[in-house]
């Protein structure tokens, strides 16, 4: 069990085994990263919670330690060293192991609730994942040059202010800023560690993640209040196809606000099909 847990934790790139993850998504083009952020996760922990939640359940007591730490730890290390980082792909790669380990702890409280706050998360996570890339994608297209610094992003507000506002409102829901859908799935986690008396638990990842939320709104920052330098590339809003899917994904962002039962209706429905 212990094996089986190390390979599927490297797998996904949970703390202490992240340590390639970061590096395989800087030197990787961006629709590879893309592949490499969303598709394994979703199967992984599909698997992880079939195991663990089923097959494994009587020996709880052994395995939830080894959630317990990986998943303090990713969230730890992912939003401290995200703060250094200088490269975007770079800073989405500590954002990835920031929210693995907002899943890995999903699986501490075993409980309906648990496993509905993981279908829920996993479900939000790929949907701003694919808001996130494909905003960086379509820069990607109407530049020459891949804007791999963050620096590369200063002042675009005032190019294409339509892509920055919804690159803006999907950082903010990924740092889990109320009222966007991010700020729920964390709460959900959040609320089943709680209902499992990890208060202490609880209460370290509430501190973490105000303290790594910095480093989105350090983009955001960039977007509007740094002046402009020679490093400013010319977003084009020619790519209407691209414009469509991120336009689609922004308004899914911000539907949970209006339809919340929809959405958890889907958890609750995975839910009872995992158990």
């Amino acid at each position: 069990m212990t094996f089986i847990l190390v390979a599927f934790f490297f797998k996904v790139g949970a703390a202490p085994f992240h340590f390639w993850l970061c590096d395989v998504y800087d030197g990787s083009l961006i629709t590879v990263t893309l592949l490499f952020s969303a598709v394994p996760k979703i199967v992984i922990f599909g698997v992880l919670s079939k195991i663990f939640f089923c097959v494994c359940f009587e020996f709880y007591t052994f395995w939830y330690p080894f959630f317990l730490i990986c998943g303090l730890a990713s969230i730890v290390i992912g939003s401290i060293s995200a703060l250094f980082q200088k490269r975007l792909k770079r800073l989405i790669a500590y954002s990835t192991i920031g929210h693995t380990g907002f899943i890995l702890l999903s699986f501490v409280s075993i409980s309906p609730s648990s496993i509905q706050a993981l279908v829920f998360y996993l479900f939000v996570y790929l949907f701003l994942t694919l808001l996130v890339f494909s905003i960086i994608i379509l820069t990607a297209c109407s530049v020459s040059g891949f804007p791999s610094y963050l620096i590369n992003w200063t002042a675009n507000a005032t190019k294409n202010i339509t892509l920055i506002v919804t690159f803006s409102l999907a950082l903010f829901s990924m740092a889990g800023i109320p009222p966007l859908v991010g700020f729920f799935s964390k709460f959900f986690i959040l609320s089943s560690l709680i209902s499992a008396n990890f208060v202490i638990t609880s209460t370290i990842v509430v501190i973490v993640s105000s303290i790594g939320s910095f480093y989105y709104v350090r983009l955001i920052k960039m977007f509007f209040f740094v002046k402009h330098s020679k490093n400013v590339f010319w977003v084009s809003s020619s790519k209407g196809f691209l414009e469509f899917v991120t336009g689609s994904l922004l308004f899914f962002n911000m539907f949970f606000i209006f339809k919340p039962e929809s959405i958890l209706l889907f958890s609750s429905i995975a839910c009872f099909s995992i158990i």
